[in-house]
């Protein structure tokens, strides 16, 4: 006997209400929106991150030497007061570089830019990133030039050649670095704070704009004014010109020099030394005997 089986219906169970709720909260805030969202967290994430790139910083002008450094000085034109800031050279830069991460990534062939006078330049360009802080830079340029002192004195035109790309590239890299980092305009208060307890000083490093002459910024004693009485001065005997007084300095190859006398034609190379030309006149003033009287003092 067929008995009729009875279909049977699937029974259906209702899900049991969800009792946590997730709360989504990203990593690395990029809104303010977010910021708001998280109120005072926000608030202490912000402090968070200021903490950790002051701390990479300070780290990073450690990991320098003093001569990395180039100190610029100038006069604020609004409080009048004395400026003073540290720009991190090229080879401070690869020091830095790791602390960072700052990726580096050639975009384009070199390229030789040719002087009319047979003197010539190397650009290259690139882009970095820096994965601490996420930020990225596009299309910086490296450029350096054959008239430049490191290479001046260098005869053989293939090692010129090659040394003149090199510092192309680190000037690229130095560029993408400095702005990745922040470390263009330093105050000099940041560097001394880093360098407290070590042998690093401030004296130490080298001068740049606002620090006086090219000798001056090489640490010469530089003599400021000759002495010599008004009406006194040098007499080009080539062109009968008034000569012009140079102060004391150190030559680009660190040799020293005395102040002296020179035409301001700089044609005529006619010069005298500042010490020989007061023997001379010295020798010729009169002396006591051959004062007349009422002439003494």
């Amino acid at each position: 006997m067929n008995q009729e089986t009875e279909a049977i219906e699937p029974e259906i169970v209702e899900p049991e209400p969800q009792t946590a709720i997730t709360r989504r909260r990203p990593d690395v805030p990029t809104t303010v929106d977010e910021l708001a969202s998280l109120q005072a967290e926000g608030h202490e994430i912000i402090q968070a991150r200021e903490q950790i790139l002051q701390t990479l910083r300070s780290a990073s002008i450690r990991a320098t030497h003093p001569s990395d450094w180039l100190l610029f000085r100038a006069i604020d034109d609004v409080s009048n007061e004395e400026r003073i800031t540290g720009f991190l050279q090229d080879s401070g830069c690869e020091r830095v570089r790791a602390l960072w991460g700052i990726s580096i990534i050639p975009t384009d062939a070199f390229e030789r830019i040719e002087a009319p006078d047979g003197q010539f330049a190397y650009r290259t360009c690139g882009r970095g990133t820096c994965a601490i802080t996420g930020e990225e830079v596009l299309e910086v340029e490296g450029i350096r030039y054959s008239t430049e002192d490191f290479v001046k004195y260098v005869d053989n035109p293939i090692q010129k050649e090659m040394r003149v790309r090199q510092a192309a590239t680190a000037n690229r890299n130095g560029n993408i670095v400095r702005s990745l980092a922040g470390l263009k305009q330093v105050p000099i208060q940041e560097l001394e704070s880093a360098w407290k307890g070590t042998s690093k000083k401030i004296g130490q490093c080298s001068h740049g704009r606002g620090y006086g002459s090219q000798a001056e910024r090489r640490g010469a004693q530089v003599q400021e004014a000759s002495h010599v009485p008004v009406g006194q001065e040098p007499i080009c005997e080539i062109c009968q010109s008034k000569a012009r007084f140079v102060k004391a300095g150190v030559t680009r190859q660190g040799k020293s020099y005395s102040a002296f006398w020179s035409c301001p034609n700089k044609d005529h190379k006619w010069t005298i030394r500042d010490d020989e030309w007061k023997k001379l006149n010295q020798s010729q003033a009169p002396s006591d005997d051959d004062r007349a009287p009422g002439e003494e003092g």
